[in-house]
């Protein structure tokens, strides 16, 4: 995907579910985006995601530039476009 020339990409982060429960979630929700799994939250603890859903907007460096917890609304998702947006 594209967004004002940069790419981006989603990918779903199963943190604290057994690999095979994360698998069948995938599965029953028809994602097509690639999903990892991270059964003891090391990923989710070094980006502060402590509850879920988060969405988190990670640079190609891997680094946390902006994201929010729980349900998206409307203000937190635009804040997020302008963050993809942002040099």
């Amino acid at each position: 995907m594209k967004q004002q020339g940069k790419a981006y990409g989603f990918l779903g982060l199963d943190a604290g579910d057994a690999i095979a429960d994360g698998r069948a979630f995938v599965k029953r929700y028809g994602w097509t985006w690639p999903s990892i799994a991270d059964p003891q939250r090391i990923l989710s603890r070094r980006f502060g995601a402590n509850s879920q859903p988060a969405i988190l907007l990670i640079d190609a460096q891997g680094r946390f530039v902006a994201g929010f917890q729980g349900r998206g609304t409307p203000a937190r998702w635009n804040d997020l476009k302008r963050k993809l947006r942002s040099p």
